[in-house]
């Protein structure tokens, strides 16, 4: 059974602040140990339903993984040109999400954005809002792979479940608003994890793919980077002219 694992660093318990995941910050590298071993509790869960091979994807931008604490059993797929799909295909069984947050505008979501939290406002794909949990999903269900497992806060956890509504959802924290959250402790949020893994994949037959079938119309709206400030994340920035992308492929708009 092959396992592919999409991880964030935002929705990780003891991760609630900007800083928290910027290589200037002062707790960036607690916060990616404390992803890695998140992930480590995914394997673990995992393995004990029977995986054989796991593939990680460091998928924060300035890298969230540390490899020297990954789990031995997991590959790790990380650099800065990673290839269309982020190396998921159809020889996967299932994918989790590790350390999700919420797409952008999520009333009150911790560190929530879509993909760029500096440069993207909002995205739509055929008139409905989506983010980055939203688009992955579908890339997964392009490929017949479903997701069973989805871990970051309480808000990101409601999102799956409209895509997937049987999804093994882990609310590690409880979101208070977009800088803050209620956290359980990281021993506590590994073994959810780790029993959330194993359900998840007990649970396999019960979990199909989520897919959206085209015609696509995927909309970014950016916002004007010449007039924001660098580290600037709130909603009312000045907004740029959004790009449209049309397809009858998913493939082609997945991001």
């Amino acid at each position: 059974m092959k396992i592919y694992i999409m991880t964030d660093i935002e929705g990780v318990a003891g991760v609630s602040e900007w800083e928290h995941g910027s290589p200037a910050g002062v707790y960036y590298e607690r916060s990616k140990r404390l992803l890695t071993l998140e992930v480590n509790a995914a394997v673990e869960g995992a393995l004990e339903a029977g995986a054989t091979e796991i593939l990680v994807w460091d998928g924060h931008g300035p890298g969230g993984i540390d490899p020297e604490l990954l789990h031995p059993e997991a590959l790790l797929l990380a650099g800065k040109e990673d290839p269309k799909g982020w190396g998921l295909d159809e020889t996967f069984d299932a994918m989790f999400f590790v350390g999700q947050h919420a797409m952008s505008l999520t009333p009150d979501a911790d560190l929530c954005h879509s993909y760029n939290s500096r440069g993207v406002y909002r995205m739509t794909l055929n008139g409905q809002d989506i983010g980055e949990l939203g688009m992955r999903t579908i890339l997964a269900g392009y490929f017949d792979v479903p997701v069973v497992l989805v871990t970051g806060d309480d808000k990101v956890c409601a999102e799956a479940q409209v895509l997937v509504p049987n999804v093994e959802a882990v609310a590690v924290k409880k979101s208070t608003s977009r800088q803050s959250a209620i956290a359980m402790h990281p021993t506590k949020a590994r073994e959810a994890i780790r029993e959330g893994a194993k359900r998840a994949l007990q649970r396999l037959s019960e979990i199909k793919p989520c897919f959206v079938p085209g015609p696509y119309e995927f909309v970014v709206e950016p916002y004007d980077m010449a007039h924001s400030l660098p580290d600037d994340r709130s909603y009312d920035r000045p907004k740029g002219a959004p790009t449209v992308q049309r397809a009858e492929d998913f493939w082609d708009v997945a991001r």
